[in-house]
């Protein structure tokens, strides 16, 4: 975590709802850190850019949705700028000089209760928006790829920092394996029975396309191994560390051992 503390406290929270947790309510118990052998190696740097960061106490995944309410006024300036050139944005907030203006761009790092803003965060793009009549912005937006915070150049009215993008490419041989395309498939499975009893345990109604996320089919082991750490939202620590891991064998080797236990938990419930 970065000794960065927000100076405008928890105002900078968008109203972001994010995934429904499948996890069993104590896992946050039974999870360590330790579990991730590679925590403390960072995988070498691509590029360095300028970002507006916006912090928020969940995590973004790259491969996953995350789907957010714009409403303060700062932040409502940041994405109509971000939105710059679509229709219905409210031109009379874009900073039409801003070298962001139009990109649809910008980091999220997770900030916990105390304010510390982790210093490794995703690179976010505007998918979808809608502006509401009283100001709000509804965005969808999806993770695409992994950034670390060098610097915070600026702080006010929105948090500016200097970042350096992650070469993904580093661990391609290790992601496109057999045996992680084998441990792929199984963390995959273990997803499925694990949302399906979820919905059993709690006798609610589900669609297929619920129970059949289409990224559990479609998305390889690197991507997958995000996608299903987006499912973990009770954990938010998890899901840091999840996104901080260089390996990808290793985020699915956790992944694997997590849901085994989880769908083991929901299977004992339900006798």
């Amino acid at each position: 975590m970065l000794a960065y503390r927000n100076s405008v406290g928890q105002s900078t929270r968008g109203l972001a709802s994010s995934r429904p947790s499948v996890l069993k309510k104590n896992h946050a118990f039974q999870y360590k850190r330790t579990n991730l052998s590679h925590q403390q190696q960072r995988l070498h740097c691509k590029a360095t850019q300028t970002l507006p960061i916006f912090p928020l106490s969940l995590v973004a995944l790259p491969s996953s949705t995350v789907p957010l309410v714009i409403f303060e006024a700062r932040y409502r300036v940041l994405f109509n700028t971000l939105l710059a050139g679509e229709p219905g944005v409210e031109e009379g907030l874009v900073q039409k000089d801003s070298a962001i203006c139009g990109t649809k761009k910008f980091g999220m790092c997770f900030m916990d209760r105390e304010g510390r803003l982790a210093s490794i965060g995703t690179l976010l793009e505007i998918q979808d928006f809608a502006h509401m009549q009283d100001g709000r912005i509804f965005v969808t937006t999806m993770g695409k790829e992994r950034f670390e915070i060098k610097k915070v150049t600026k702080e006010k009215p929105v948090l500016l920092c200097e970042v350096e993008f992650m070469n993904e490419e580093e661990d391609a041989e290790e992601a496109n394996s057999e045996k992680a395309k084998e441990l792929a498939k199984e963390v995959a499975d273990l997803m499925r029975a694990t949302i399906r009893l979820n919905v059993k345990m709690k006798n609610i109604s589900a669609s297929e396309d619920q129970l059949e996320p289409e990224g559990l089919a479609e998305l390889s082991p690197k991507p997958l191994s995000f996608f299903v750490a987006s499912f973990f939202s009770d954990v938010r620590v998890l899901q840091q560390n999840l996104l901080e891991e260089t390996s990808t064998l290793e985020r699915l080797k956790v992944e694997r051992d997590i849901l085994s236990d989880t769908v083991r938990y929901f299977s004992a419930t339900l006798v």
